[in-house]
């Protein structure tokens, strides 16, 4: 690939200037800043001077000044900056020239190109201004491995009455300890091997000049650089890592003489991980935690839920989790607790709190306006909990309010037609029934159950007491601060203030510890490729035909057409060693269940890749239909799931038009399609043919649960039914296959994906997409939202529906 590359790059060269003898042909390079620049191996501002397509690798920006001395007459002063692939030059040699310039980066680890264009004043003797070229090309293609490829001069401008000679240069960079891929990504990036060889145009090869270098990082932030080449000339260097600024020194000399001195100040926005960082960086992480939490953040209207709803999504909050532990300046974390729901969200932040308490790390929670269920929860695994005077801890207990609307709708002449299989399947009950049937009533009091179980036992446990001393805060009543406090539920009253204090003793830092949210800050990036891939694809909402949008009935949902096309960008993206469907889904449309069930299975044949499904809150009726045929299932305890059943529904306003006196006359073909009418109420003869129907869809749903999870159709019957299972209930089952969250369902996905324990992975991420902006700027945009707003069930049409009511069973 790089013979090929250099050849095309030549004739590219080669192509924009005619051949002309240059009057100067030995290779005047560029300082050495710190010692070791290389065309494939500096990528920070540095690259600016040696390859373009490398700049702005390192850091998201910096800027950079050096001064190089040669002698009491001569010096050079370097400026440059950077910012996200763009970045500025000014070189100023003393008396005698300057350079002005800019950069342009653009393109993959795989491949990477950069220009920089520049201009060359000279005040001495004549002033004079001539612009120049430089472009490069730069290749990662493994953790180990990086080429690069640069062409300077590429027009052979004439400055100062010599024609700059173009050049070419060839490197490569090798990191031996990179090889084990279980430390690439750790101790492989702290060895840095380079070689390069810079030919010139038109010349001989006795010009070409020949080097090898290296770096090494003897102990973290303190870097040994040197360089050598054929010619003699030897640079050594070393440089001082900061947080967010590095200090270096490189000299340069051939077999008889000093040739320079450099002295280089970088400061940058990528935070080093460093043994020299000052005790003034050393901080408390501040994450905020509030809203109801789900997979992804999504708003939307929905005529059920009573209004507007809307999630925040909860992966900001692992993120942020994740890098305080991993981050050596965050020495504790304060959680700003502030009404969150979504069981099995914070399920998942849990552990995560308990490993950065492993860790030495203390977690301090503070409940300003005082805690929902949720916020109790997740402050039970903390260190201390600190909470407000005046703050209120009220209604802590469950409730279910279960309405029926038969009668009321009758009043209006309404009726809803509906018919379903599995005496669990509740979905629309309410409507066409007088009262909760029995087996809604046991399916409600066992969820109930099992979840104020699951709940005060993970209290008694985080807080380290007797369950029976949880339980009568849990009756709902209004209690103080000062009540949870003499009751061992809390550590201390008192303000944020005092949370933050508190945080800083815990984690040695003083009274007044910097506070700090780690959103807003970035790392360095010291590796040459991105970590082999997990993709995650998130299937959040109902599922309907279609494109994803929002049903004005019942809120956001997710279409077949638009899963599938996630999917096959997911499947077939370059690296995926596995894919992981994170469904939060209480079903839907039978059929858009089926498409996308059948996208897993063929994308599964035609990649090889092994598909793990992680569930969050609710993974339910054809939200475990797609799931089934994954190769794991795993669920948090407080998912719900199971829900293998079919119902249909259908509005009749027949009686609406005969009290108001509205004349319907009916011509048809065919004696069935009376029952697709919204006009007209099912005769017996109708909804026994709407039970054959659902009949045989039910009976598929159940084919293709034991298929996908190899159980006997008596075993999958016996769990089906309709019937909601809690994620200990479904393991029993072997609905699922374990009982975890996110982090199982990936551990799961890299072993299948034949990915070491101890090697760094990067999730690929596909959420539910949003319209670009040209788009929204041309109005499209517009148009397709109103029409996803005002979308209505379609009853009327052949359809069967794989769906439940999932009402929180809380406050």
């Amino acid at each position: 690939m790089l013979r090929r590359l250099f050849a095309l790059v030549s004739l590219c060269a080669l192509a924009v200037a005619a051949p002309a003898q240059a009057t100067s042909l030995t290779p005047k390079l560029p300082l050495a800043l710190y010692g070791d620049e290389s065309v494939a191996t500096t990528d920070d501002a540095r690259a600016m001077l040696f390859n373009p397509a490398a700049t702005g690798l390192r850091y998201p920006g910096e800027l950079l000044i050096s001064y190089a001395r040669f002698d009491a007459h001569h010096a050079w002063n370097s400026t440059l900056w950077t910012r996200n692939g763009v970045g500025l030059q000014m070189l100023r040699q003393r008396d005698t020239s300057q350079t002005y310039g800019a950069v342009f980066a653009w393109g993959s680890d795989r491949l990477r190109f950069g220009w920089s264009p520049y201009w060359l004043i000279s005040g001495q003797p004549v002033r004079q201004t001539v612009g120049d070229h430089r472009i490069g090309l730069l290749s990662r293609p493994a953790p180990w491995m990086s080429a690069g490829f640069t062409v300077d001069h590429l027009f052979q401008p004439i400055f100062r009455g010599e024609r700059r000679a173009r050049w070419y240069t060839l490197g490569v960079g090798l990191r031996p300890l990179a090889l084990s891929r279980t430390q690439a990504y750790g101790w492989g990036t702290r060895l840095t091997l380079s070689g390069e060889v810079t030919i010139v145009d038109d010349g001989e090869w006795r010009q070409a000049r020949v080097h090898v270098g290296g770096q090494f990082e003897a102990l973290p932030g303190i870097t040994l650089r040197a360089q050598a080449e054929d010619h003699g000339h030897l640079k050594l260097g070393i440089t001082f890592s900061g947080v967010r600024s590095t200090a270096g020194v490189a000299h340069a000399q051939d077999a008889d003489r000093t040739l320079y001195q450099a002295y280089t100040l970088s400061m940058h926005q990528g935070e080093e991980r460093t043994v020299l960082p000052s005790r003034g960086q050393q901080r408390i992480a501040l994450v905020r935690v509030g809203g109801a939490l789900a997979d992804e953040a999504v708003s939307g209207v929905s005529l059920l839920s009573g209004g507007v709803s809307s999630t925040t999504s909860s992966r900001p909050l692992s993120r942020a989790l994740v890098q305080a532990l991993e981050d050596p300046l965050t020495r504790g974390v304060m959680l700003d607790l502030q009404g969150a729901g979504g069981m099995a969200q914070l399920e998942e932040l849990r552990p995560r709190i308990e490993r950065l308490r492993a860790a030495g790390k203390p977690v301090v929670a503070n409940l300003q306006y005082g805690a929902t269920r949720g916020d109790l929860y997740l402050a039970s695994a903390c260190d201390r909990i600190v909470a407000s005077e005046e703050a209120s801890f009220a209604g802590l207990g469950l409730r279910a309010e279960r309405r029926s609307y038969k009668q009321a709708l009758a009043e209006w002449g309404l009726k809803l037609d509906r018919s379903s299989i599995g005496a669990f399947k509740s979905a629309f009950r309410n409507f066409s029934v007088d009262s909760t049937p029995p087996a809604d009533t046991l399916a409600i009091e066992h969820a109930l159950t099992q979840q104020q179980a699951m709940f005060v036992h993970a209290l008694a446990a985080g807080r380290r007491m007797d369950e029976s001393r949880v339980l009568p805060f849990l009756d709902g009543r209004a209690y103080s601060a000062a009540d949870l406090a003499g009751g061992g539920l809390i550590d201390s009253v008192g303000y944020r203030e005092d949370a933050v204090r508190l945080a800083g003793m815990l984690a040695g830092l003083g009274a007044k510890p910097r506070m700090m949210d780690l959103g807003s800050t970035s790392v360095a990036r010291r590796a040459w490729t991105v970590p082999r891939r997990i993709a995650v694809v998130y299937l959040s909402g109902g599922i309907e035909e279609g494109r994803s949008g929002n049903d004005l009935l019942t809120g956001p949902f997710m279409g077949d057409q638009t899963v599938a096309a996630q999917m096959e960008k997911a499947f077939h993206a370059v690296g995926v060693k596995a894919v992981v469907l994170r469904i939060e889904s209480p079903g839907g449309s039978s059929l858009a269940s089926n498409l996308i069930d059948h996208t897993v299975q063929r994308l599964k044949r035609e990649t090889h890749l092994p598909v793990i499904v992680s569930m969050g809150g609710v993974a339910g009726s054809g939200g475990y239909y797609i799931a089934c045929h994954a190769d794991r299932i795993w669920a948090d305890p407080s998912t719900r799931t199971g829900s293998i059943g079919v119902l249909f529904v259908k509005p009749s306003w027949e009686g609406f038009y005969a009290k108001h006196h509205v004349r319907q006359e009916d011509f048809q073909r065919g004696d069935g399609m009376a029952g697709w009418s919204v006009a007209r109420d099912w005769t017996p003869a109708l909804q026994a043919s709407a039970d054959s129907a659902i009949a045989r869809s039910y009976e598929q749903f159940v084919a293709k649960v034991a298929d996908g999870r190899h159980l006997p159709l008596a075993d999958v019957r016996e769990a089906a039914q309709g019937r909601v299972w809690m994620g200990e209930d479904a393991l029993q089952r072997k609905l699922i296959d374990g009982l975890g969250g996110m982090e199982a369902a990936l551990a799961d996905a890299r072993a299948r994906g034949g990915i070491p324990a101890g090697e760094k992975i990067a999730l690929l991420e596909f959420g539910r997409p949003r319209p670009g902006l040209i788009a929204r700027l041309l109005g499209g945009y517009v148009r397709e939202s109103l029409a996803d707003q005002m979308h209505v069930h379609a009853f009327e049409g052949a359809q069967a529906r794989m769906g439940d009511e999932w009402g929180d069973l809380a406050p």
